[in-house]
């Protein structure tokens, strides 16, 4: 038996070894945790702990995010409304903006209306129309107010009366006004220094200056850029000295035996809404 085991362990000697070493690994696990292999129930209470703790961080976790989403979307709530009553007092403040524009227009205008004669009749314009071939002015005062056709009619801008045209329709509560920039709205005109006299037209709605033609060539070395032309007063239909514009370009053909001025209009038609009616031919 001793040859016999001898024998086998020389045959084996590998695998004998490679078990011993195992047997001896596994007796030393054994004795270094004795105190896990003795204690199960303190084991089994370390894994219970470790899973209600993650039990219980994931349902914290949960609530947190269930509150930031509530408090996300009180959020948006409390930004929309901010935003609304943000938009109503832009909105309130425009609308004061426009109040006090309006006042201060209407107070000056009552001003003026103060120091004008009687005669003047105030006026707003409710309407602008322009079309290739006609371009008329709405205005709301009529007949019943003392409107009558051919009736000059006025602004002041900027501190400075100009003609805004004449009267051509009248209804009982409104009438329609020719404008200075149509060109069948003719003026005789007269350059306010050198007192050279020509006629004024308008070119249309599409341009935005007057011309003033027929003016004697020996004026060439006498008007200046920026001299105001003024109505000249002839044929009765519009009252001497008032403002038409400023001269902005003047046109000397070889060809021609006079000048023709372009002219800046004083008045703004585009800034156009209040105007005065002169209820009485002559001057102003």
């Amino acid at each position: 038996m001793p040859g016999q085991f001898d024998g086998f362990v020389g045959r084996h000697r590998r695998g004998v070894t490679l078990a011993i070493l195992i047997a001896v690994s596994l007796l030393c696990l054994v004795i270094s945790n004795r105190a896990v292999i003795l204690r199960p129930k303190e084991i089994g209470l370390s894994v219970a702990g470790f899973f209600q703790k993650g039990v219980t961080g994931f349902f914290r976790w949960f609530g947190d995010t269930a509150g930031s989403i509530r408090q996300l979307r009180l959020a948006r709530e409390e930004l929309a409304r901010a935003r609304e009553r943000l938009a109503d007092a832009d909105r309130t403040a425009r609308e004061a903006v426009d109040l006090r524009r309006e006042n201060a227009m209407l107070r000056e205008l009552l001003g003026l209306a103060q120091v004008l004669p009687a005669q003047r009749i105030s006026a707003g314009v409710i309407a602008k129309e322009h079309d290739n071939l006609f371009s008329v002015i709405t205005i709301n005062k009529g007949s019943r107010h003392g409107v009558l056709p051919d009736m000059p009619v006025v602004a002041f801008q900027d501190d400075l009366e100009g003609l805004v045209g004449r009267v051509i329709r009248v209804g009982l509560g409104t009438s329609q006004v020719l404008p200075l920039y149509d060109p069948e709205c003719l003026v005789s005109a007269r350059l306010d220094v050198s007192r050279f006299e020509g006629l004024a037209s308008g070119q249309g709605a599409e341009r935005s200056t007057l011309l003033m033609r027929y003016v004697k060539k020996i004026a060439t070395d006498r008007i200046e850029y920026g001299d105001l032309v003024v109505s000249a007063g002839l044929g009765g239909l519009y009252p001497p000295g008032i403002n038409l514009g400023r001269v902005r370009d003047i046109r000397a053909e070889t060809y021609e035996t006079s000048l023709t001025l372009e002219i800046e209009p004083i008045i703004d038609f585009d800034r156009l809404e209040y105007v005065f009616v002169l209820g009485v031919t002559g001057a102003p």
